[in-house]
């Protein structure tokens, strides 16, 4: 309802609140219906409208309060909206400023880490030229060891052959009897080969070792007898044999080869070793090994080698030979060409081997891989 409205509806009402009462002398004829109608009916009409009127009174003074609130709630809206503005404005100059703050910061670190990058790509490219020139440096270093080993194995050659001649002389013999009874170059060479292409003896121990569960699968077979080896060379395997508590027989035509070992305690029989294996009873050992030694053997030699070693094993017994792979072919002076696997099985089949394989073995030296001839008795 409009406020002018409501207040003509309200002015109607107190204009007629008593209907016109009482009426005036001259209206006669209102004073006629007066008798007509009923008293309370005309006292009811007064109350209605006066209800009326104080309800529309109320309406009014609410309408009025409304209009006042809608007034005040509108003035402080818009100051809330101008505050909010302000606010986002603000909020918006903050987020600028910390974006391009962070943006700055990025910008340096990434500055940062491609400068550390280019550090570290320098560094590398100099640690692999260093790298190259240690390996280079470390060539170089192993063939001067080699020369000097050469030149030491010479020196003591020459010493030997000096030594046994100043004690002949002192015992008045004649000097040309000395050279017999001196070492050859070859004996030299045989231990300082073994230097060169087997590497450190704790390297060799530690591979020829993982050799001893094949030993002891012959002993638990029944193959309780010593095992020969036919090329000692500095001792490692004997040494591992000894450690182990196996029993063990050797056999070197090298002085110096009987000298080393007999330095290190270990007992080597002073003859060829084909000629001492030929010497052993039959059925009495129980494995027969050979390390850098069948490479060095003719074909016909070999066979005679595996003949010999069938007869002296016990039943049970096994014959362990190992020999250098293909990329070791040439390094060894004393080699003979390379004697191939299905040879090898051809061989041991014949001698008498039931069970026979060629396996690969772990390089002892760090120079290449190696084959083993495992054949059992």
């Amino acid at each position: 309802m409009a406020p002018d409205r409501l207040a003509a509806a309200l002015a109607r009402l107190d204009e007629h609140r008593e209907l016109h009462l009482p009426l005036r002398r001259t209206d006669l004829l209102g004073r006629l219906a007066l008798r007509f109608l009923w008293k309370r009916q005309v006292k009811w009409q007064v109350e209605a409208n006066l209800a009326v009127r104080d309800a529309l009174v109320e309406v009014q003074e609410l309408v009025r309060a409304h209009h006042e609130q809608l007034g005040e709630a509108g003035g402080h809206g818009v100051v809330r909206v101008d505050q909010l503005a302000r606010e986002l404005d603000q909020l918006r100059q903050q987020d600028q400023t910390l974006t391009a703050g962070l943006n700055q910061r990025l910008y340096s670190g990434l500055g940062r880490l491609e400068s550390q990058l280019s550090d570290l790509r320098l560094q590398q490219a100099e640690q692999g030229e260093a790298e190259t020139d240690a390996e280079q440096r470390l060539k170089s270093l192993e063939a001067q060891v080699a020369a000097l080993t050469s030149a030491a194995t010479d020196v003591r050659l020459r010493h030997a052959q000096l030594d046994v001649a100043l004690d002949r002389i002192r015992a008045g013999q004649p000097v040309p009897e000395v050279a017999p009874a001196v070492a050859d170059r070859e004996s030299f060479l045989e231990l300082a080969l073994s230097e060169l292409l087997d590497g450190p003896a704790d390297q060799v121990r530690a591979a020829r070792r993982a050799h001893l569960p094949l030993l002891s699968a012959a002993r638990e077979a029944g193959a309780t007898g010593p095992v020969f080896d036919a090329a000692p060379a500095r001792g490692e395997w004997l040494e591992v044999l000894r450690s182990a508590g196996l029993p063990y027989r050797a056999a070197s035509d090298n002085s110096l080869v009987r000298q080393h070992c007999a330095g290190l305690g270990l007992d080597v029989e002073p003859a060829e070793p084909l000629t001492a294996l030929a010497g052993v009873p039959p059925r009495s050992l129980g494995a027969v090994t050979a390390f850098r030694f069948a490479e060095r053997l003719t074909p016909g030699a070999f066979a005679r080698f595996a003949d010999l070693a069938a007869t002296a094993l016990q039943p049970g017994g096994v014959l362990l030979v190992e020999l250098p792979g293909d990329d070791e072919a040439g390094l060894d002076p004393f080699a003979c060409p390379p004697l191939q696997p299905i040879y090898l099985r051809f061989v041991a089949e014949s001698a008498g081997f039931g069970d026979v394989e060629v396996r690969p073995s772990e390089p002892a030296g760090g120079l290449g891989e190696r084959r083993c001839l495992i054949a059992r008795r």
